[in-house]
């Protein structure tokens, strides 16, 4: 039998945990232990669950989900998500503005699929999630990776970001609340990333499904707050549902 390649765009796609810690976690789970996995964003196994009034809810409605939905998403989901955005003083997000899909990694593909040719540039964080630069790089695109400075809050360097800028260049990634580093960028760093998207003509992907998720006195701010003049696509989770 002819031995199967893998495509040559796989090449720059590195998406899974590797390596010796995942290797023992495997052996350990292969001996009885129950192990934890960190790096997941699945909160299940830590107890995390969708409250009793929405699993009976879901019930309740089965039976008139049978068939399909319209193609943004299911109409009610939909206003609730703009309602949502509302009450955070983006009132210019309408429900025509929301479409819902099974997750947010396919609604980044889809996405991306739609905006990018061949060679163009996406700049994305580094580090960064890798579905983004997975993505990018599976949709024919080219992602160029930004600096996260470790000794300035894990935040952008927004000289680097402008230097690495060019005629392909069609967007920025913005993963705010950061994964992996956790930074919450303040006001003045979106900013100037909605500067920069305006000077070079740029689209805005703004990651903030965790935008929950925060510690201490950490305040999210959603980018379309500053960015209502540029198209800004921000993918979030809601009702474990995902949006754009």
């Amino acid at each position: 039998m002819r031995a199967m390649q893998h495509s040559s765009k796989l090449q720059n796609v590195r998406y899974e945990l590797r390596g010796p810690i995942l290797q023992a976690a495997k052996n350990m789970e292969a001996e009885g232990h129950r192990i934890l996995k960190m790096n997941l964003g699945d909160t299940a196994p830590f107890g995390l669950e969708a409250p009793e009034s929405v699993v009976v809810d879901m019930i309740h409605h089965l039976r008139g989900a049978q068939g399909y939905s319209d193609s943004k998403g299911i109409f009610t989901a939909r206003t609730a998500i703009s309602q949502y955005y509302q009450t955070r003083g983006l009132m210019n997000i309408g429900v025509e503005d929301i479409v819902i899909g099974n997750g947010v990694s396919e609604l980044i593909n889809m996405c991306l699929q739609a905006f990018l040719e061949d060679g163009d540039e996406i700049l994305v964080p580094a580090p960064d999630y890798p579905l983004w630069t997975a993505a990018v790089t599976l949709t024919g695109g080219k992602p160029v990776h930004y600096l996260c400075d470790e000794a300035e809050n894990w935040w952008p360097d927004m000289a680097d970001v402008e230097a690495k800028i060019t005629r392909r260049t069609k967007g920025i990634v913005i993963i705010n609340p950061n994964n992996p580093t956790g930074a919450v960028y303040p006001r003045h760093i979106l900013e100037q990333f909605a500067a920069l998207a305006r000077k070079h003509n740029l689209v805005l992907f703004s990651d903030e499904i965790y935008e929950k998720v925060l510690y201490a006195d950490a305040q999210h701010i959603h980018t379309a707050a500053v960015a209502e003049d540029i198209c800004c696509l921000t993918v979030m989770m809601e009702l474990a549902r995902a949006a754009v």
